[in-house]
């Protein structure tokens, strides 16, 4: 209900100050049971563009196992800012197969990645401080960072990281793990690292500001992405920003083969991708990049290449305003 109001509360205030933002468009990430830019448009006649992330309907249904009090009409709602924009954009392929399914037009849908700041994330980025803060020396650092979500596969990587240091006893010593945020599967992560007999080779950090992920990651020698497929057996339609944060770092990139992951990056080429789910290949990916450093650099160079040419939000943007102008 509070999400319902709120439509009331953002139109008010949006009429009260139109007339001083005089917008040459709407630019709206669609959320539960809004439409004020939908409603927008049809009262000003300026193009509106819908960001669509996924149904938040499906998401409590599949996800939260929970579904939304009032579903028929948030998913309602969700047909109503799709069909008043000018332009929906999406991250994934995925995503674009779901809203055709839906009825949207596909001339009305553009399939846009997210992106990164390349001045932000950059491999000049001093991590030497987050090294000394968590007590790491001359040791091949593996780092992820996110909200340790179901799909993220962080307790995999930890699963994978003690399998490593298991069947590679030489290896021990020459590596950290370093575990950047928080969230609903950090336990779980914890625990197997705990019940591995590893938790001495292992930093979970907890969150962090924002301001300093640039630092944590640049602490990393090899940077993880092991998302694992969408537990119901959906197409995973997710962009990870973490993705081109890393590849933005010029820091090697061990990831899964998943959807846009297996589009974006390119076996042995910017990253060394393995099958998502595989915890023997995640360590044996391992492995391969902690023994190569040569390797790791080539991987980290050809990454921060293709992020900066193809992948800066900059990039993004301009394919916005190119989209939006041949509809709107």
């Amino acid at each position: 209900m509070r999400e319902l109001t709120y439509n009331d509360r953002l139109l008010a205030f949006a009429e009260k100050n139109w007339a001083a933002w005089r917008p040459d468009f709407i630019y709206q990430r669609l959320s539960l049971c809004n439409v004020v830019g939908a409603e927008l448009r049809r009262r000003h006649r300026v193009p509106y563009v819908c960001e669509y992330n996924g149904s938040h309907a499906w998401m409590a249904r599949h996800w939260d196992k929970r579904p939304l009090f009032l579903e028929r009409t948030a998913l309602a709602l969700e047909e109503t800012a799709l069909a008043g924009a000018d332009l929906v954009v999406v991250v994934s392929e995925p995503s674009r197969q779901e809203l055709l399914a839906r009825g949207v037009d596909d001339a009305r849908i553009l399939v846009n990645p997210n992106g990164v700041d390349p001045d932000i994330y950059h491999p000049q980025v001093e991590g030497n401080d987050v090294r000394t803060r968590y007590g790491i020396g001359d040791e091949t650092v593996i780092g992820f960072i996110g909200t340790f979500g179901k799909w993220h596969g962080a307790e995999m990587l930890a699963r994978a990281f003690v399998r490593l240091v298991s069947e590679r006893p030489e290896l021990r010593a020459r590596v950290r793990l370093l575990m950047i945020g928080d969230g609903l599967m950090k336990p779980a992560a914890e625990q197997a690292v705990r019940d591995g007999g590893a938790l001495d080779r292992a930093i979970f950090t907890g969150l962090v500001p924002q301001a300093d992920g640039p630092a944590h990651l640049a602490a990393c020698d090899i940077l993880v992405s092991p998302h694992v497929q969408n537990p119901d057996g959906s197409p995973f339609f997710g962009s990870p920003t973490k993705l081109f944060e890393y590849m933005s770092m010029g820091r090697a990139i061990l990831a899964s083969d998943l959807d846009q992951i297996g589009e974006i990056l390119t076996q042995d080429e910017t990253a060394w991708m393995v099958p998502p789910g595989d915890e023997a290949a995640l360590a044996q990916g391992l492995a391969t990049l902690i023994e190569d450093p040569g390797l790791r650099a080539r991987l980290g160079e050809a990454a921060r290449h293709a992020a900066v040419t193809r992948h800066s939000w900059t990039a993004h943007v301009e394919r916005i305003l190119a989209a939006l102008g041949g509809v709107a």
